[in-house]
């Protein structure tokens, strides 16, 4: 069978950064499952993917624009520090939510202000996809209905 709009889609793979640097890797874990043409996983892999088999293997180049887009200037913002709770326990490359909902890496600490990186952290990386392709199966009516497996539901990303 191959991957075509709905069907669910079974793939292991590990995902570097165009310098090599390791994000994430399924090898010694369940295979990550997704519904085919459903957007669950990045618009640039989903479209590599189509037409493969079980049993492919494939190196997919993400670009950011297919993946995370590019770094945004206007997403590095101030906070007043009075608007950061525990900002005493906090270091700059710390991972804190702002008051708004958002999450973002923090930069620098000043007396009056910080400033907060709120871009996705993948954002301006190129993405290097290994994936081989485990198994694929059509999707279910209620599993298309719902716009995802009904089984463990991850997605690549």
């Amino acid at each position: 069978m191959q991957v075509i709009k709905n069907t669910v889609v079974s793939i292991h793979y590990s995902l570097k950064t165009i310098n090599d640097v390791l994000i994430q890797d399924t090898a010694g874990y369940s295979p990550e499952i997704y519904l085919h043409g459903a957007g669950n996983i990045l618009a640039g892999l989903e479209e590599a993917l189509n037409g493969k088999m079980a049993g492919d293997e494939a190196e997919v180049l993400i670009h950011p624009s297919e993946a995370f887009g590019e770094r945004e200037d206007h997403l590095l913002i101030q906070i007043n520090n009075e608007d950061l709770p525990d900002l005493d326990n906090l270091q700059t490359g710390d991972l804190i939510q702002l008051p708004d909902g958002r999450e973002g890496v923090l930069l620098e600490k000043n007396n009056d202000f910080s400033v907060v990186d709120t871009n996705h952290p993948l954002a301006g990386e190129t993405l290097v996809y290994h994936l081989s392709i485990v198994d694929i199966r059509p999707a279910t009516e209620d599993e298309i209905q719902a716009g995802t497996p009904l089984q463990e539901s991850k997605s690549c990303s």
